[in-house]
């Protein structure tokens, strides 16, 4: 019982004087991503699209948000592809930065799977994403309800560093801002897409795609966007 309670002492000691004389974390510190998506990503053209006032007023106002509604021009109807990319990078608040799933459930999405997927990029390097497969159900002007459901994926993005754990993220956090004196500014960038497989062109306005066309679609689209918006990844870095 001594010994458990000197070594206790010991390690509140150690805990103690670590904080004491560790560097303190650099304040304001670079995003690892530039603040703008591409106006163009492979076979893909982006029109901006403002942030919704609800995301004004939820997020803290230095956070930047970027977004762009994505489209593959020059297709028929039957073979267009429609997908929106955002960008959020946090101010000196951190709480811009959170686990998007919050966000969804509050907007009446259902999570009815969330899995771990790998995009190879053209620089060879295997970057990690989170893919959310989202449903809910919207009204009709006739009165009946349609299933809709979609594909939302995302990763955070640190100075040098991404991953797609929140939990990951602020362990990161945790371990560089003492260990590294790096006060990581997060970003997470996302894409999100309709599975349109029960809707025809006319009503989507893209082509008809299941739920491994739709995932397909949008890690193609990331692994175009990534060179032009994570600084690790940019042909000159």
């Amino acid at each position: 019982m001594i010994v458990r309670a000197v070594i206790l002492l010991a390690l509140c000691g150690m805990t103690m004087l670590l904080c004491q004389f560790s560097p303190q974390p650099k304040g304001g510190g670079e995003a690892g991503v530039a603040a703008e998506l591409p106006l163009v990503a492979g076979s893909f053209v982006g029109e901006n699209e403002p942030a919704s006032d609800k995301e004004r007023a939820l997020l803290p106002s230095d956070t930047i948000i970027v977004k762009r509604e994505y489209r593959t021009p020059g297709r028929p109807l039957d073979k267009r592809d429609l997908a929106h990319a955002s960008l959020v990078i946090a101010g000196n608040d951190s709480r811009s930065i959170h686990r998007p799933e919050v966000c969804l459930d509050g907007q009446g999405w259902t999570i009815t799977d969330s899995r771990v997927r790998e995009v190879k990029l053209l620089s060879g390097e295997l970057l990690r994403v989170r893919d959310l497969a989202i449903e809910r159900e919207v009204l009709l002007s006739d009165g009946s309800k349609l299933p809709l459901r979609a594909h939302y994926v995302y990763w955070f993005v640190g100075a040098d560093v991404s991953t797609p754990s929140n939990l990951e993220r602020q362990l990161i956090s945790l371990r560089d801002s003492v260990l590294r004196n790096v006060n990581h500014r997060w970003a997470y960038p996302s894409v999100m897409a309709r599975v349109t497989d029960n809707l025809t062109p006319q009503q989507s306005g893209e082509r008809s795609r299941n739920d491994e066309e739709t995932v397909k679609m949008i890690l193609s689209l990331i692994r175009s966007l990534a060179p032009h918006l994570q600084k690790g990844e940019m042909p000159h870095s």
